[in-house]
């Protein structure tokens, strides 16, 4: 293993280079903190020896620039010095020194610290590789379950969606197809968490909704298979709130059924009409009956709305929720102004500023 050697005493560097090489370290030999500097980056080096009074650039702020640095596979950097006092040696570890050692030192010493970086260096190697192929096994899962929604045949017609993943896949699902009879089927759903862990059981669902929704099964049976197979299918805490929405052959029937999820509402003439909160738990959790359909008889021109807690949960800089009244009040402005769909996600987005997003937003819009 290469060993950087930053040392301006030619004693002290001559025997550092001696005993390492002895030791069976590959030493590459500074004289100041400048020239060691240079040499770091110029060099794949993971494994450095740094004395703390050298010209140019001392040892502990060679350990700043260094761990300035991004990376996720960093140096482990062993500091010699002369210093004894804790202050001193507080200083120094928070400038970034993995360990040190006091001159004049022992070189029994000296080489069991060394060896203990060395260890910590191989560890910090085998973790990487493994992060990496984590990754890489985490995008292929990724790109498949993409592709898997991709080829899922989603009916947009009378809709106005919204999409805003925390991560590359979503944990929220939106399907829409027609029964035989033209029958609209619309399922907006959220599972547990975000990411890679909620959107896995996403397959299942788009199975059994697009399978029923084609043979034109009720509803509330496609509830109870969905149900059903997650209870058989997925791990114990993963759970899916959806609501279901049915809008009749005619347009003039509308049927919701929302099983945990936040209220879905119904507009009319740009006014909020009506609210369906949810009567029944999510998806997955329990066995259960998908009786409890609420029935609308709408007009043209009626907009339903689906969404995620994703919206109505986000936080601003002073820790403020936007809220559900806040986002009711939204799509009233949304309808007044005949505004496009991305008009809700912007001001959201305003909403948050330079918070971090923590789960899902998804919307769907039903127009009668």
């Amino acid at each position: 293993m290469k060993l950087l050697i930053a040392e301006d005493s030619l004693t002290s560097r001559t025997v550092l280079e001696y005993v390492t090489r002895k030791w069976g370290y590959d030493p590459i030999v500074t004289e100041d903190g400048e020239q060691a500097w240079q040499v770091f980056q110029e060099s794949d080096i993971k494994l450095l020896l740094i004395d703390w009074e050298m010209p140019k650039l001392n040892g502990v702020d060679l350990c700043k620039r260094i761990r300035a640095l991004e990376t996720d596979n960093p140096p482990f950097i062993i500091l010699l010095t002369g210093r004894t006092e804790t202050k001193d040696i507080v200083s120094a570890l928070d400038a970034g020194a993995n360990d040190y050692i006091v001159k004049p030192f022992i070189n029994e010493e000296l080489q069991a610290r060394i060896k203990a970086g060395q260890r910590i260096l191989d560890l910090q190697t085998k973790l990487k590789k493994t992060q990496d192929l984590m990754i890489y096994e985490k995008e292929v899962i990724e790109n498949i379950i993409l592709k898997m929604r991709a080829s899922k045949p989603f009916d947009g017609s009378q809709l106005r969606t919204l999409d805003c993943p925390v991560e590359k896949t979503s944990g929220d699902i939106m399907l829409s197809a027609l029964t035989p009879d033209k029958a609209r089927y619309v399922l907006m759903g959220d599972f547990t968490g975000h990411g890679l862990v909620a959107a896995v059981g996403g397959p299942i669902v788009y199975d059994v909704f697009y399978t029923m929704t084609a043979k034109g099964i009720a509803l509330n049976e496609i509830a109870t298979e969905i149900n059903r197979q997650m209870l058989e299918k997925m791990p114990t805490g993963l759970f899916l709130g959806a609501v279901f929405i049915e809008l009749s052959p005619d347009g003039q029937a509308l049927t919701i059924l929302n099983c945990g999820m936040s209220d879905a509402l119904i507009y009319r003439d740009c006014k909020l009409w009506q609210k369906t909160p949810s009567s029944l738990l999510a998806l997955g959790i329990i066995k259960q009956d998908f009786d409890d359909a609420v029935h609308f008889d709408v007009k043209p021109g009626d907009r339903v709305y689906a969404f995620s807690d994703g919206i109505t949960e986000v936080i601003n800089s002073e820790k403020e929720e936007f809220g559900q009244a806040r986002f009711e009040q939204l799509i009233e402005q949304l309808l007044t102004t005949n505004a496009e769909i991305s008009f809700l996600s912007d001001a959201v987005e305003q909403f948050k500023g330079h918070e971090k997003q923590f789960d899902d937003i998804t919307l769907i819009e039903l127009t009668c």
